[in-house]
């Protein structure tokens, strides 16, 4: 569809970035006004400094954040109950 110099670019991209773009706006706008959303921030934040620390090959670092993310999926869901909820 569209042809870039190092990028082909179809349909199936363009709906693609479409659906993630209103499933990232759904997200932020039932979290948004509440406690939560500071909560997710902090969360991604952590998420990046975890991939950052494994680029730079930090070995203990990067256990002790790639445990801490793996207890996060369940955090996050007793964390969001109340807008689990109401979605």
């Amino acid at each position: 569809m569209l042809d870039l110099l190092f990028i082909n670019i179809g349909f199936s991209d363009i709906i693609d970035i479409i659906l993630v773009a209103f499933l990232i706006y759904s997200i932020y706008k039932l979290v948004k006004g509440t406690v939560a959303i500071n909560i997710f921030f902090g969360l991604v934040t952590i998420f990046f400094i975890w991939k950052l620390v494994g680029m730079l090959q930090m070995k203990m670092l990067d256990e002790i954040l790639g445990q801490f993310i793996s207890v996060g999926v369940i955090a996050l869901i007793i964390v969001f109950q109340q807008e689990i909820r109401s979605f």
